[in-house]
C-alpha cells in the first residue's frame, strides 16, 4: 500500500470550519441529540487530522471550537461544550494511531488513556465550578431514579402486594448493588465510547480515503492474548476474595465482559462474511442479538472462545484487505 501523509481535502477553509461548529454545537443547542451524537464526535477530529494534517487541521478546529464555546457562554450551557471536551484527546489518539500504524487494539488503548485522563480533568473542572463531587451525585441520581421507580410500582394498583413486595426487593437489592458495580460500568462506558470512535473512523477512512487506512476491517481485529487474565483473574478474585477484593473482581468482570463483546462482535463479522450471508439476513440477525438478553453475554463468551478456538485466519497486511466489513 502507498502511504500517503499530505492534506488531502479540496473544501475551503470557512465552509469546513462553520461545518465543524454546526456539528459541535448541536449538542449545546439540542440537548437531546447529547445521548448519541456526543458519542461519535472524536470522529470528525481524527478524520479532519487525517485529511487537513496537523498543522491546517489543528487551526480548523480550533477556530471551529472557539465558536462553540462563544455559543456556550451565550447561552448558559459552557458544562455541556466542557462535557465533550474528552473526545477531542481521543480523536487525536485515533489520528496517531493510524498515521503511526498501531495496531486497533493498541490505538484503543492510547485512546482509553487519552479520554479518561480529560474525562477526570472535566470532572475536576465541574466540581471546581459547582461545588459537587460528580461521582457521588452520579450515585445520588441513580439512587433517587431507583426510589421513585419503586414509589410509582407501589402507587400502581394493578399489581398484587405478593408481586409489589417482590419488586420492592429487586430495586433494594439493585440499590445496594450500583455503588459497588459503578466504577466497572463507568470504565465499560469509556470503552464503548473509544470502540465506537475507533470502529466509525476505519470505516469512514475505509470509504473515503481507502489510501489512508493503515488497519484491517473490523472483522479481522483481536484483543491481545495476554488480556484473558483479566476475565480470569477478576473470577477468582470475585469467587474467592474477601469483600474488598470481591468487589474489584466484579468490577473486572464487568470491563473484561465489554471488551470480549468487542471481540465477539468481531468473529460474528467475521462468520457472516465468510459464509457469505446475505443482507437482510445479516440484518434480522443483528436485531435478535439486540432483542435478545442474553445476546451480549453470548458475543463475549464468543471473543473469549476466540483465543483458544482461533475461528478467525491469520490477515495479511492491511493493504490488501477487503475493506467491506
Amino acid at each position: 500500500m502507498v502511504e500517503a501523509t499530505g492534506p488531502v481535502t479540496t473544501k475551503p477553509a470557512a465552509s469546513q470550519v462553520l461545518l465543524l461548529a454546526m456539528l459541535y454545537s448541536a449538542p449545546v443547542l439540542l440537548p437531546f441529540l447529547s445521548g448519541w451524537l456526543m458519542g461519535i464526535l472524536a470522529v470528525p477530529v481524527a478524520y479532519v487530522l487525517t485529511i487537513d494534517g496537523v498543522e491546517r487541521g489543528r487551526m480548523r478546529l480550533a477556530v471551529a471550537l472557539l465558536i462553540v464555546a462563544a455559543i456556550s457562554l451565550v447561552t448558559g450551557r459552557l458544562l455541556v461544550f466542557l462535557s465533550l471536551s474528552p473526545l477531542f484527546p481521543l480523536g487525536l489518539a485515533l489520528f496517531q494511531g493510524n498515521r503511526l500504524k498501531r495496531s486497533p487494539a493498541s490505538t484503543a488503548a492510547w485512546g482509553i488513556i487519552y479520554f479518561c485522563s480529560a474525562w477526570l480533568a472535566f470532572w475536576a473542572i465541574y466540581a471546581g465550578l459547582t461545588g459537587d463531587n460528580p461521582y457521588q451525585q452520579l450515585l445520588q441520581v441513580i439512587d433517587t431514579g431507583f426510589v421513585a421507580a419503586g414509589e410509582l410500582y407501589r402507587k400502581n394498583s394493578e399489581l398484587n402486594m405478593e408481586m409489589q413486595i417482590e419488586l420492592t426487593g429487586i430495586i433494594t437489592g439493585l440499590r445496594d448493588l450500583v455503588p459497588h458495580i459503578l466504577p466497572g460500568i463507568l470504565v465499560g462506558t469509556a470503552l464503548v465510547t473509544v470502540w465506537m470512535n475507533l470502529a466509525l473512523f476505519n470505516r469512514v477512512l475505509a470509504r473515503a480515503l481507502p489510501s489512508r487506512v493503515n488497519w484491517p476491517p473490523y472483522r479481522e481485529w483481536e484483543l491481545p492474548d495476554q488480556l484473558v487474565w483479566l476475565p480470569i483473574g477478576s473470577a477468582i478474585c470475585y469467587i474467592a476474595g474477601p469483600e474488598g477484593v470481591r468487589d474489584l473482581g466484579i468490577n473486572g468482570l464487568i470491563v473484561s465482559g465489554v471488551l470480549y463483546f468487542f471481540q465477539g462482535l468481531a468473529v460474528f463479522f467475521h462468520l457472516l462474511h465468510r459464509w457469505n450471508v446475505p443482507g437482510y439476513l445479516r440484518a434480522a440477525l443483528y436485531m435478535i442479538l439486540i432483542i435478545q438478553s442474553y445476546g451480549l453475554i453470548l458475543l463475549a463468551l464468543l471473543g473469549l472462545a476466540d483465543i483458544w478456538l482461533s475461528m478467525r485466519p491469520v490477515s495479511g497486511p492491511p493493504g490488501n484487505c477487503d475493506r467491506t466489513g
